[in-house]
């Protein structure tokens, strides 16, 4: 069997119109891919805000003074986490007492 040069010519005529066909395929999925941008692209709006009220004085005092109401009942809770996980039988029979509670920074 011999392969003519008719052959060869026509598998290389196939092969170069397979792999063109494939690369103007490619070429036009990224053209229609880079178009997305401009398909959804957000308009922009004014964005109209209301002036902020005037907070009174004695409203941010009222609301400092609320952040420091005793917490007792907090105090006695956490007091009596940290006894169960020590393992004493009681808050009294520990040896530790909680002085002061400081919140923590996030």
């Amino acid at each position: 069997m011999l392969i003519s040069a008719v052959d060869i010519g026509k598998a290389l005529l196939n092969t170069i119109m397979g792999m063109g066909t494939v690369f103007v395929v490619l070429i036009f999925i990224s053209w229609i891919i880079g178009m997305f941008r401009y398909l959804n692209k957000p308009q922009k709006q004014e964005i109209k805000r209301e002036p902020e009220p005037v907070v009174d004085n004695a409203v941010a005092q009222i609301e400092e003074a609320e952040e420091l109401v005793d917490d007792s009942e907090l105090v006695a809770v956490i007091t009596a986490a940290i006894a169960a996980y020590e393992g004493a039988s009681g808050a009294s029979n520990s040896g530790f007492h909680v002085r002061s509670i400081k919140r923590a920074r996030r």
